[in-house]
Order: structure tokens, then C-alpha cells, then sequence
């Protein structure tokens, strides 16, 4: 792997304390992935955070958001995941870009798989997707949204004050799942986690009822889709080895909004932990408590 223009590995790798830390994704080839993010994408490499003791890992980041890598085998699949947006689970994560077209024409020069070319969506907001070597959906956007419902401005300002410049690498901006019942996610994530509700839109004329909701988690966003229209079953199995998202690291930001509940392990955390977790839609987290 050429690391000529990303940064060195790290000694240390402080995660972002806070909201979305890292995403788990499965790898046919480890060697190869590592390169997709970090010779394509500007990723840099850095240290684990802890000691890696459960095969071939790799930790790469965007900023404070982080990918650690998993070979699962060069047969792996997505297993029974579906490119369809009515199947709860993750279904892609996306990256700011100045400049789509560039991107994307930079992609496809090095053979890189796309979904859709660049189009052009929600006012100013341009969109294209595209897939990793395992077959990871990912999405690059260029400007920023304008929500038809905002729950606070502050935080719809700040994510319209974004501003990348032509020699930016993409830069990490949300992941997307779908849920069964967005009030029961929202009470989960923005309730008993922290976060805060940044607003909707609906995509007026979709026959599935399609709304998308914005909910800002730390360094990045979490997109949630939900649907008028019946969702499937969430796929999702922790440590199936399998390629795509497997799971999603967050960290809390009141403990004590975890009383009460058999979230880590069947105990409530009353010190520094980071555990298994899953969300009402049977999404695999690991959810990281501070002291």
C-alpha cells in the first residue's frame, strides 16, 4: 500500500469521546480496502485503540470518525443484506466533498463501481454512490441540505456553515439506517443517548412514505430513514463474517440516561466501558460509557 500524501501512523488514537466514533466494516482482502480508503479516499492510518487480539484489523480515520477494517475472507458476502431501503439496518455512510464531479471522475479512472453518477437532489445538494471492494455502499454529497422541519436552528446552522475547499479530501458526514418506529429510535438515540434532533425531510412523492431524519451524533450525523410503507427484518448478526457496515461504535453522553435498562450486558456501567449493545431495531453497537 503507497501512503505517499496521508498521514503517518498515529502513536496514540484518541477517539472522539462523544456521538459517532468509528464503523465496523467487513473486508474481503484487508490489504485492499486499506488502500481504497486511504490511497482514494485520504483516510490515514492509525494505532488501535486497544489491542487488537481477534485476527486481521485495521483502524483508519477521517477526521475524529474512524473505520476499523476486518478481513472477513475473500469469500465473504453482505450476507442477506439488500440494496433496498425498506430492509432495517445500515445502509450506507456518506463524505463532503467541494467538488462531486472531480471525485468521481477520480473514482471510476481507478475502476471503483458506482451505483448512480452525480445527481442533483434537495435543492443545491448533489449526490452520487458508489462501492468499496467489498461492496460497501457509500455515498459522496456536495452542499448542504435545507430541512423542512428543523428542531434546532443552532445545530441546522452550523451544519450549513460547512464549507470544504477544492484540495479537501472527503470528509466523514453521516451514516444512514432504517428503522421500524422513529419515535421509539429517536427516544433511544436522542433520549437516552444525548443527541440532538437537527430536523426532516420528506420526499414528497415517494409511495413508501419516505421521511429522513437528522439526528447530530458528535463529530458526524445520523441519517435515519423510516418509511409510511412495512420495512423487513434487520440482517444484521455481531461478528457474522460478513462484508458491508457489522456495526456501529457510539459513545454516550449521560451515563445516567442508561439506568434502569440491561444495555451493557445485563449491568449498568458505573465506570469507563465500551460494550455490546443493540438498538431497538436489533442494530449491533458498541456503545462506549465515559467514567
Amino acid at each position: 500500500m503507497n501512503n505517499t500524501g496521508a498521514a503517518a501512523v498515529a502513536a496514540t488514537n484518541e477517539l472522539e469521546p462523544l456521538g459517532l466514533r468509528y464503523l465496523e466494516v467487513g473486508a474481503r482482502s484487508l490489504e485492499q480496502s486499506v488502500a481504497f480508503y486511504v490511497d482514494l479516499l485520504g483516510f490515514s492510518t492509525v494505532a488501535p485503540p486497544v489491542e487488537q487480539a481477534d485476527g486481521r484489523v485495521q483502524w483508519v480515520a477521517s477526521g475524529s470518525v474512524q473505520l476499523r477494517i476486518v478481513e472477513a475472507g475473500r469469500d465473504a458476502t453482505p450476507g442477506d443484506w439488500r440494496n433496498d431501503d425498506l430492509q432495517r439496518g445500515v445502509r450506507h455512510f456518506g463524505f463532503k466533498v467541494e467538488d462531486i464531479d472531480a471525485w468521481c471522475d477520480r473514482l471510476v479512472a481507478a475502476g471503483v463501481e458506482f451505483l448512480s453518477n452525480p445527481t442533483d437532489v434537495l435543492g443545491d445538494v448533489r449526490i452520487a454512490f458508489f462501492l468499496d471492494p467489498a461492496g460497501t455502499r457509500i455515498e459522496l454529497v456536495q452542499g448542504n441540505l435545507s430541512y423542512q422541519h428543523v428542531d434546532s436552528p443552532r445545530a441546522a446552522a452550523e451544519d450549513g456553515a460547512i464549507r470544504m475547499a477544492p484540495a479537501d479530501p472527503p470528509r466523514f458526514d453521516h451514516v444512514a439506517f432504517t428503522v421500524a418506529d422513529l419515535e421509539r429510535s429517536l427516544a433511544f438515540y436522542c433520549d437516552r443517548l444525548g443527541y440532538e434532533l437537527i430536523g426532516s425531510i420528506r420526499h414528497e412523492g415517494d409511495p413508501r412514505g419516505f421521511l429522513m431524519t437528522y439526528v447530530q451524533a458528535g463529530p458526524a450525523v445520523l441519517e435515519i430513514f423510516s418509511f409510511d410503507a412495512a420495512t423487513s427484518k434487520n440482517p444484521a448478526r455481531r461478528g457474522a463474517p460478513v462484508t458491508g457496515i457489522r456495526s456501529i461504535g457510539l459513545g454516550a453522553n449521560d451515563p445516567d440516561a442508561l439506568q434502569g435498562e440491561a444495555l451493557a450486558a445485563g449491568r449498568v456501567p458505573d465506570r469507563a466501558w465500551e460494550g455490546p449493545v443493540l438498538d431497538p431495531d436489533g442494530l449491533p453497537l458498541s456503545l462506549y460509557v465515559p467514567a
